[in-house]
């Protein structure tokens, strides 16, 4: 078995099974759901990441401008974005297991065009597919757990599923960066969407075959609450906008841009600029659960704004000392960024305090848009900077107005009191 399959095995899919086996040892369907679910979720941050580790070989190989190169992460995230809300309203209408199989066979078979192509219209496209099956993983991962596991520990299970997609990620950086300098970077592509479409064939015979311990979650309501979230104006504005502060500007700059700049500005190698991204998605698997234990105790805002602050503080040390900081506070740095992403997960904490039960759903998809759609923006003004002027600080620079704009809407956050405990929503 490769290093990274071994990686993947051992980080992700193992805990889910000890995790399962703990918490519903008496329902033993329920285990395998779980490790299902975070294979899935897994091989998807996998496969997300990775396009990251091999943007040098793509501007050889297409002879290609950052600003055009960046058309390839656009089509990916624009389409997540664009579907996020269709997702969150169709959700309703159609079974999650089988929305979560054809969105894991999309993400499989766009990997395998991606790593076929011979041209960058077919990059294009074949990202384009994977924002397709990306769109439709992860709220119906939480519609198929939520059948399967009880209220009291479905938000530990969501915990679980989520530190799986960060291991996904982890593994997308030193053992995936190591595969592609042993094998080039068209095999570890073909291996991960073969793997994918084949999961997808298992998943599906698994959701066949076993009967959810719960029936099927039903919307209360039957007419979308659109009036409940665009109504409700400055709130809504609020978490979206600083949702676009928090989760773009990292997640667009590693999947693209992280290691041309590591590899330009300080001189690493691919595997020296996985190890820092490696600091990076780190930070991001913490972030997450410490922010989440910080909101449960003081309310969202407070933890959200302290978060927000070091996140332009970080981005703001980077673009001040593009090429010259040590490498210690670099890892630094990158290990802070990374947490703040991870805490991003505070916007869905705050909607859920913000909005009744019935819109918590559609505010989410609305929310979650806004940061993906940042996602989009800046890797192609980042190109853009690039094409203009090639300077690494000119190019990072492109992120601060994002992250301040983040900072103002956690200001603009009033404090909630907490709301007494209600029935699990998804």
């Amino acid at each position: 078995m490769c290093v990274p399959c071994e990686s993947f095995v051992i980080g992700c899919i193992v805990p889910s099974l000890v995790y399962a086996y703990i918490m519903e040892r008496s329902k033993s369907h329920a285990l395998i759901i779980l490790s299902t679910v975070a294979a899935i979720y897994g091989l998807i941050f996998m496969e997300r990441t990775a396009p990251g580790l091999v943007t040098p070989e793509l501007l050889a190989l297409f002879h290609i401008s950052p600003a055009v190169l960046s058309l390839m992460t656009m089509g990916q995230y624009l389409v997540y974005a664009v579907l996020q809300i269709p997702v969150a309203i169709g959700g309703t209408h159609f079974r999650a297991e089988r929305l979560l199989v054809i969105g894991t066979v999309a993400d499989g078979v766009g990997t395998l065009l991606f790593a076929l192509s011979h041209s960058f219209a077919m990059v294009v496209a074949s990202r384009v597919v994977v924002g397709l099956g990306d769109a439709l993983i992860w709220l119906n991962i939480v519609s198929v757990l939520a059948r399967w596991f009880s209220y009291g520990v479905f938000g530990r299970v969501l915990g679980i599923t989520a530190m799986a997609g960060n291991v996904g990620a982890l593994v997308a950086t030193v053992p995936l960066a190591l595969w592609i300098d042993s094998a080039g970077w068209r095999m570890p592509f073909v291996v991960m969407g073969s793997i994918l479409v084949g999961l997808a064939g298992v998943s599906a015979l698994i959701f066949s075959r076993l009967t959810p311990a719960h029936q099927d979650w039903k919307g209360q309501y039957a007419i979308v609450p659109w009036r409940d979230v665009l109504g409700s104006g400055r709130r809504i504005v609020m978490v979206s906008l600083a949702h676009f502060g928090l989760m773009g500007p990292f997640l667009g700059f590693v999947s693209l841009l992280a290691v041309p700049y590591l590899r330009h500005a300080y001189h690493f190698s691919e595997v020296a600029a996985g190890t820092f991204l490696g600091f990076g998605l780190l930070g991001s698997l913490v972030g997450g659960p410490v922010a989440g234990l910080l909101a449960d105790r003081l309310g969202v805002a407070r933890p959200y704004r302290f978060v927000a602050a070091i996140n332009l503080i970080g981005w703001m040390t980077i673009v001040i000392w593009p090429t010259h900081l040590p490498l210690v506070v670099l890892g630094l740095i990158f290990g802070v960024l990374g947490m703040a992403n991870g805490a991003s997960v505070l916007t869905f904490a705050a909607v859920r305090e913000r909005f009744p039960s019935h819109a918590v759903g559609l505010a989410s998809g609305v929310a979650n848009t806004a940061g993906f759609l940042s996602a989009v923006l800046v890797p192609f003004f980042m190109g853009l900077a690039l094409s203009w002027h090639p300077s690494s600080q000119i190019e990072l620079a492109v992120v601060l107005p994002f992250a301040a704009l983040g900072l103002i809407a956690t200001l603009g956050l009033s404090h909630v009191q907490k709301k007494s405990p209600e029935q699990p929503q998804v």
